[in-house]
């Protein structure tokens, strides 16, 4: 326990900070509300900055470039709370929560039954600080048996800045792509990995005219390291991607990502390893010729968009994300899909999407298999995982979801969502799954919640109410029944 407390601390970030003197230099992936925000005021050419990549830098976002045509700001409110040179004011928190472990979707839910913790943080016009300790009590045990729980550093960070480039250290939640209500290739359904990192903090375009037509562009990097309770203990993840909106197609955004796995007790990680992964000689005879003993590691790439058609009220997005890798190009794909529409109103605004996700993974080669490949790996047998769950989609391998969510926000500081979910998760039945292990399960859902602010008190106060039904292919019986959760956050 002790040892495991000294390596957290060890692996508290440095990050790069992104805005002078703003305490904090990106927007963390847990307010759905303030990410419906940004959208409208990029949709509506307030904001000329990619979206797709969270945490999301605030760098360009100015509170007195726009005047906003509905009746709430969150994000002037949160640039203006952020304002602050020196130490900040402390924040404790306390969220209880029933135990559910199916969905985890882009917000803040509480982890355990009784989720407590403090945050502060310190900066300067180049360096930054931020201690976020929490306490889990009460989680759940996983799809292996392990349990989750006790002292954590998440989301803490040291941090710098040099230039518009920044460089990173530490236990940041990410969310990478244009959906809702799952991304394929990371969200924030597993808790945040130590990881270093390196980001471009303002989205300028290219001044050369032979690349202006990219225009707004940003860039993710980081390397990460995944638990020792692996088959594999303390292998490494690295992850980067590109975000740009081209000058070319008015109202897209597209984003470029690859993930790999590599490393670990017991197998290669020499620089020669790395410099294979990143060629793409990892895959057993196509491509390398190489054995089991000797492949660097697992792959994952893809891309994924959004495009606002035209000056509609109304996007389409998507995301296809590849499990392997045939001449230079992503193989055993699974696929995202989703449209969403908005609507703005004196006092209020108005989201709805509709998503579909299917984590089948499907071969456009000649190859017939397509089943138990998503997020699994002969090598490192835990896959495309961290201390439990999926680091990509929450319905993990072999689903088949379909998400119908709403979300409106109020000029009073009220916001209000809910979100619709039915489908199979791993819908053949066979292989692994932290969901739904060896079996096949009909999901059923449905959830609501709510966001109030009392800006006058310093309180802030998440609610969620919902129902869920799981009807297992291993069982007769039904798993069914209310699943709620309350996050209460105070600033002092």
């Amino acid at each position: 326990m002790h040892k495991d407390i000294l390596s957290n601390i060890l692996s508290v970030p440095f990050l790069f900070l992104g805005l002078g003197l703003h305490a904090e230099p990106f927007l963390a992936p847990d307010n759905p509300f303030l990410r419906h925000e940004i959208r409208l005021l990029q949709d509506a050419g307030y904001l000329s900055t990619t979206t797709g990549t969270w945490p999301l830098s605030l760098g360009g976002m100015s509170q007195d470039a726009r005047k906003v045509e509905w009746g709430h700001d969150l994000l002037a409110e949160t640039l203006a709370r952020e304002s602050r040179a020196g130490i900040s004011p402390l924040r404790a928190n306390l969220g209880l929560s029933d135990n559910r472990v199916t969905v985890r979707s882009f917000g803040r839910e509480p982890r355990a039954n009784f989720h407590s913790g403090i945050v502060t943080s310190w900066m300067n016009d180049r360096f930054a600080a931020r201690l976020s300790l929490s306490s889990l009590n009460g989680v759940e045990s996983d799809w292996k048996g392990r349990k989750d729980e006790g002292l954590a550093l998440d989301g803490s960070y040291l941090a710098a800045r040099l230039g518009n480039w920044s460089g990173s250290i530490g236990k940041v939640g990410r969310w990478w792509g244009p959906g809702w209500d799952g991304s394929l290739i990371m969200s924030t359904n597993a808790r945040p990995l130590p990881a270093v990192s390196l980001d471009r903090r303002i989205p300028e375009p290219f001044e050369s005219k032979w690349l202006s037509w990219i225009g707004p562009w940003s860039f993710q990097s980081f390397i990460g390291r995944l638990e020792k309770e692996r088959h594999v203990p303390k292998a490494f993840l690295w992850g980067m991607r590109v975000d740009f909106e081209p000058t070319l197609v008015e109202g897209l955004e597209i984003g470029l990502f690859r993930m790999m796995q590599l490393g670990g007790t017991g197998r290669p990680q020499g620089l020669s390893t790395w410099i294979d992964a990143f060629l793409s000689q990892d895959n057993e005879g196509v491509s390398s010729g190489q054995d089991l003993a000797k492949q660097p590691g697992n792959q994952l790439a893809g891309l994924d968009f959004r495009w606002r058609l035209y000056h509609l009220p109304m996007a389409f997005y998507g995301q296809v994300s590849g499990e392997d890798e045939d001449n230079f190009l992503p193989n055993a794909l699974f696929f995202q899909y989703g449209i969403e529409t908005w609507a703005t109103f004196e006092s209020s605004t108005l989201r709805m999407f509709v998503e579909y996700a299917d984590l089948t993974s499907t071969w456009w080669t000649d190859d017939p298999k397509s089943r138990n490949v998503t997020y699994g790996h002969h090598i490192y047998q835990d896959g495309y995982r961290y201390r439990g769950r999926p680091i990509g989609h929450w319905a993990d391998q072999d689903s088949q979801i379909l998400s119908l969510g709403m979300i409106v926000q109020k000029e009073d500081g009220i916001g209000w969502g809910g979100t619709l979910r039915t489908g199979k998760l791993n819908e053949d039945g066979t292989g692994s799954s932290s969901v739904s292990n060896g079996y096949s399960t009909d999901l059923l859902s449905i959830e609501v919640y709510n966001s109030l602010l009392y800006t006058h008190q310093n309180v802030e106060l998440r609610t969620s109410l919902g129902w869920e039904s799981l009807k297992s292919s291993a069982s007769s019986s039904q798993n069914e029944g209310l699943t709620a959760y309350l996050s209460l956050t105070r600033i002092f």
